[in-house]
């Protein structure tokens, strides 16, 4: 039985690192990006080197049309789906008290609606693939201590992309459907490289680990909780902080 999986924010970072895992594992793939159609379009010949079907989409989750249009795509493509993973976000470094209400809708409107629309239109997808189906969410350590490394919005975006992870959890158990969240800490990307080196060093330092975790650790995680070895795993938040948070 060939596994089917969508894969969002897969341009880079994270995402794509997910993608080409899945890849490995022979999980055929469709793969979106926002706007980073070539950095998209390499992952997907990268998955596809793999050996799997990976097909790609420009998909701006702030769009309600856009992604019910996509679900409409996959449905026609595909007709049933085992894996979603929702990655893509956005992550503005604004002081609260500079958020403007249209930067606090768009981050709400990215991280959150988004996806919350997303799997309201992929999840009866999903009810139509047979064997172990799972969604797994990227949150972040800001949305469980409020996080003040980063900014407001995004910490409250990601404290609800919590919340909604364990109430679909509950909600689709009883069809089989797992839904979890991956939970990173400070992680080396392009984002994290950009800032100054001493806001970069007290990120660091705060870390019991002492380091930035890397994107292959943040999508082992992913990747495990994406397969039918964690069977028995949902409502659950897989921390990758370094041990910022032990709980």
């Amino acid at each position: 039985m060939v596994r089917r999986a969508i894969v969002t924010g897969a341009s880079a970072g994270i995402g794509a690192e997910v993608a080409r895992r899945l890849a490995t594992a022979g999980v055929d793939l469709w793969l979106t990006c926002a706007s980073d159609e070539a950095g998209v379009a390499r992952t997907a010949e990268a998955c596809r080197a793999a050996g799997v079907a990976a097909r790609t989409a420009r998909l701006d989750l702030r769009s309600i049309e856009a992604i019910d249009a996509f679900a409409g795509e996959v449905r026609r493509g595909w007709g049933s789906v085992h894996v979603v993973v929702n990655n893509a976000g956005v992550c503005p470094w604004t002081p609260w008290d500079e958020i403007t209400v249209d930067e606090w809708d768009a981050v709400l409107e990215t991280n959150l609606r988004g996806t919350f629309r997303l799997l309201q239109q992929v999840v009866p997808i999903m009810r139509a693939a047979a064997g172990d189906r799972s969604i797994v969410n990227l949150a972040s350590v800001a949305g469980q201590t409020g996080g003040i490394a980063t900014s407001l919005h995004y910490a409250a975006s990601k404290g609800g992309v919590l919340a909604m992870t364990r109430s679909l959890a509950r909600l689709l158990a009883a069809e089989g459907i797992r839904v979890n969240a991956v939970a990173p800490g400070p992680i080396r990307t392009a984002m994290t490289d950009a800032l100054d080196e001493e806001r970069r060093a007290g990120l660091e330092g705060g870390v019991p680990l002492g380091r930035f975790g890397t994107v292959a650790e943040v999508a082992a995680a992913v990747v495990l909780l994406a397969s039918p070895e964690a069977g028995f795993t949902t409502g659950a938040t897989y921390d990758v902080n370094g041990g910022l948070l032990m709980d």
